[in-house]
């Protein structure tokens, strides 16, 4: 899927490589490889480089959007209707992401409501589990 059409961000920040659907309307999954010289890694921390907890959030965040875009009501105005983050829930994490590796973004729609939609996302590398969560976003409509 051209994760592009479905995320207002530049490629400098766009935490998505590729996205699927695994179930219509309800769960999707995405990918991002952590390229060993993403700008991050510099200075979060020299010597042990990590990416940021708030980036991994982002990433979820960014995942659950491109989820709701993709529903089939959302796909044709995806492009002019900005998403924001309204709410992030329940936040654990879990172990570290780490250059070279490939975070593995599973998010699950649970409800709308209006302009809402709330999430849970799960987050994994090659390591396993490295954040949980849940996000609630939501869209400015344009009329």
């Amino acid at each position: 899927m051209n994760v592009s059409a479905f995320t207002p961000h530049g490629p400098g920040f766009r935490f998505i490589d590729n996205f699927e659907i695994i179930t219509p309307n309800k769960q999707g999954r995405s990918q991002f490889h952590l390229q060993p010289d993403l700008w991050f890694f510099a200075e979060h921390f020299p010597g042990n480089p990590i990416m940021p907890a708030a980036l991994l959030v982002e990433c979820a965040a960014q995942a659950c959007g491109v989820l709701w875009m993709s529903l089939p009501e959302n796909v044709d105005t995806a492009h002019m209707t900005p998403l924001f983050v309204a709410g992030i829930d329940a936040v654990r994490v879990l172990g570290p992401a780490r250059p070279g590796e490939t975070i593995v973004s599973t998010v699950e729609l649970l409800k709308e409501f209006g302009s809402l939609a709330q999430f849970q996302f799960e987050l994994a590398t090659e390591s396993g589990v490295i954040l949980r969560g849940k996000a609630t976003l939501s869209r400015q409509l344009k009329g």
